[in-house]
């Protein structure tokens, strides 16, 4: 399971914004079985604000899929965990 290790000059209020990003994951789990399937992480990017919620989908799924099962399970949603905070706008 890949561990997020924040790059040095991430403020101190990084474990709010990780929770937020599991909240939604979490709340696009439309069917409870802990995995997103493709139409679950659309609506994800679009809780999260992508303009192109699908084609972040398509991505993700090639990126973090590792078994290729075309579901992403806990362990690979740590790796969208870990994308969003390197990329998370935090007010110093």
């Amino acid at each position: 399971m890949p561990v997020f290790i924040p790059p040095k000059g991430l403020p101190q209020n990084i474990m709010i914004a990780e929770t937020q990003i599991r909240d939604i994951l979490k709340k696009a789990d439309c069917n409870g079985d802990g995995c997103l399937s493709k139409d679950e992480l659309k609506k994800a990017f679009r809780d999260f604000g992508s303009k192109l919620p699908c084609w972040r989908a398509k991505c993700f799924l090639k990126k973090a899929d590792t078994n290729r099962d075309g579901i992403l399970s806990n362990d690979e949603l740590d790796i969208i965990v870990d994308y969003a905070l390197t990329r998370y706008k935090f007010n110093k």
